[in-house]
């Protein structure tokens, strides 16, 4: 079977358009075994899936109807997940409250936490690959961190009972009180 030539610019476009809308459904079906796989540690407890998924791989690889090397690459970005998103959020992902949302072709993806939203973003934060292969860079985090997150009160903004609160023990630990 010799290379594929297009007759035309037209049966080129088409083969293009078509790997396209086959990669973005291969895509599609990846994320929502993501979301599956991400459900399933959080309702299993299985917080060593995100170390390692030693001796997992066959069940859920038949559970799934994938290959051992579909199910390791799955389990690979879940782990790369909570790992960005505990990075960015300073916790562990809680599949109740916190969401996952994809681009539009399936390319990238970022979160939705309560923490975001409370600080007034009511778009997804992140800006992820979705392709293992590629690393995430800086840019990726849109310049968040833990402490984008915390309340940031100021001290003058404090009340009294609270200055007080945050006060005492940094004198005590200096000796001053």
């Amino acid at each position: 079977m010799g290379a594929w030539i297009p007759a035309s610019f037209e049966d080129a476009c088409k083969r293009n358009a078509g790997r396209r809308k086959l990669h973005r459904r291969k895509r599609k079906a990846r994320a929502n075994r993501i979301l599956r796989v991400l459900g399933a540690m959080d309702s299993a407890g299985a917080t060593e899936l995100r170390e390692s998924a030693y001796g997992w791989l066959s069940p859920v690889s038949k559970a799934m109807e994938v290959s051992k090397a579909t199910a390791s690459r799955d389990f690979a970005l879940v782990r790369r997940i909570h790992r960005q998103f505990g990075r960015m959020f300073g916790r562990s992902f809680d599949p109740k409250s916190d969401k996952i949302f994809w681009h539009w072709d399936w390319s990238h993806y970022g979160f939705m936490t309560p923490e975001s939203t409370k600080a007034g973003f009511p778009e997804p934060v992140g800006h992820f690959p979705f392709d293992t292969r590629k690393q995430e860079t800086e840019e990726s985090y849109c310049g968040f961190t833990q402490l984008s997150w915390h309340n940031s009160k100021l001290i003058s903004q404090l009340s009294t009972r609270d200055l007080i609160r945050v006060l005492t023990p940094i004198y005590r630990r200096q000796g001053r009180l």
